[in-house]
């Protein structure tokens, strides 16, 4: 398996190369994602897209986006964050009921 350049990654994915609403079921949980995704800053797709689609570690990231290994910390974990607590009214458990 050969790695693709990240820059050349970048570059094609942040130009709108890729198409986010083709790739997401139209499902309960599709429609969520795609409110997520639309409410994610273009930049925090970027690090979404570079993590999870193209494998990237946070230092390759930070070296593509030219920012600090911090930064791109703290978006997953914001993103994260956002994510669960999206989802956790669809998913949560009942809380068990007492009397």
């Amino acid at each position: 398996m050969t790695r693709k350049d990240p820059a050349k990654v970048a570059l094609g994915h942040a130009s709108g190369v890729v198409s986010e609403a083709s790739a997401i079921p139209t499902t309960r949980h599709g429609t969520i994602v795609n409110e997520l995704t639309r409410e994610l800053t273009r930049r925090e797709r970027l690090v979404l897209m570079l993590r999870y689609t193209e494998e990237l570690t946070v230092h390759e990231i930070a070296a593509v986006l030219e920012i600090a290994t911090t930064e791109v910390e703290r978006m997953l974990e914001s993103i994260a964050e956002r994510v669960r607590r999206r989802l956790a009214p669809v998913y949560a458990r009942p809380s068990p009921r007492l009397g």
